[in-house]
């Protein structure tokens, strides 16, 4: 049955509407066309439709057995536009969803997701947790550590920050312990999420196999050990709007501190093998394959 992917456009909707290409129709939605032809390529069926049209939504899924919501964002400019991306999305295609008689959901999140947390990342996370948990449907939400791949953001920034002349930038004490997580493996977990016949439900983590501290992630990255420019949440905010290029106090605090699971492994009990950090690293083209 068709599989519907809500944020199909960022970069990990990229790579996992091909791999559910592979094995049926998958519909992709996007806010805009671009980026649909390449959508198209990979064999998805594209809709471009704000989610908040929720009468077009549910059309769009009518017939669908599954609806993987990626939608929503990490550097945004103030709390309500925290809740809009990471929570109202969720709860406009749940009704859809409801609406279309789609079966199963599946939400990304992030660890630490609470309805109570003091970060409004987190805090509009837990609360589309909770949605999602209260709509009767079939549920998997898959809380990712940091993912990384090619042309994946976090990725391209923390590589920039290790990278820079004289000393690497790393946000927080560097001693947050990461995990990150290669793009692939997060689409392969989607994919078995999707692929489960009995009935699923529950929040299941996803970490990378190599865990490291913030400050040995630089040293990966840059190819050898440097000096570090550690930098509070609030000095980096300062510092990026000095130099023209905000970044939210929301997602320095996230980069701030630990990236790693804090739900049943989701690797475990989807019986994936995972990509080893340099094994990533070398396929994003990041360090040499040697």
């Amino acid at each position: 049955m068709p599989v519907v992917v809500t944020g199909a456009g960022g970069g990990i909707g990229r790579v996992v509407v091909p791999m559910l290409a592979a094995r049926g129709e998958v519909r992709a939605v996007v806010r805009r066309n671009a980026g649909a032809e390449e959508l198209r390529s990979a064999g998805a069926k594209v809709a471009a439709c704000d989610l908040a049209d929720t009468a077009t939504l549910a059309t769009v899924l009518d017939g669908a057995h599954t609806v993987v919501h990626l939608a929503g964002g990490l550097d945004l400019p103030g709390e309500a536009a925290y809740e809009a991306a990471n929570l109202t999305t969720v709860q406009d295609t749940l009704e859809a969803s409801v609406d279309a008689g789609v079966r199963r959901f599946v939400l990304l999140s992030y660890p630490g997701a609470s309805p109570a947390a003091a970060n409004p990342y987190l805090r509009a996370k837990g609360r589309a947790e909770a949605a999602v948990a209260d709509s009767g449907l079939e549920r998997v939400v898959l809380r990712c550590t940091h993912v990384y791949g090619p042309g994946q953001r976090w990725l391209r920034e923390t590589r920039a920050a290790a990278t820079r002349p004289l000393l690497a930038l790393v946000i927080g004490s560097g001693a947050q312990r990461v995990a990150p997580v290669f793009v692939d493996d997060v689409g392969r977990a989607i994919v078995a999420a999707d692929d489960r016949a009995a009935s699923v439900e529950g929040t299941l983590g996803l970490q990378g196999p190599d865990e490291l501290t913030a400050d040995e992630l630089a040293d990966v990255l840059a190819g050898r050990r440097r000096r570090k420019l550690h930098l509070s949440p609030l000095s980096a905010h300062r510092a990026s709007r000095i130099l023209g290029r905000p970044v939210s106090m929301t997602a320095l605090e996230i980069l701030a501190a630990d990236s790693v699971t804090d739900a049943p492994d989701a690797a475990a009990e989807f019986h994936l093998l995972r990509t080893n950090l340099r094994a990533g690293l070398i396929r994003s083209d990041v360090l040499a394959g040697r």
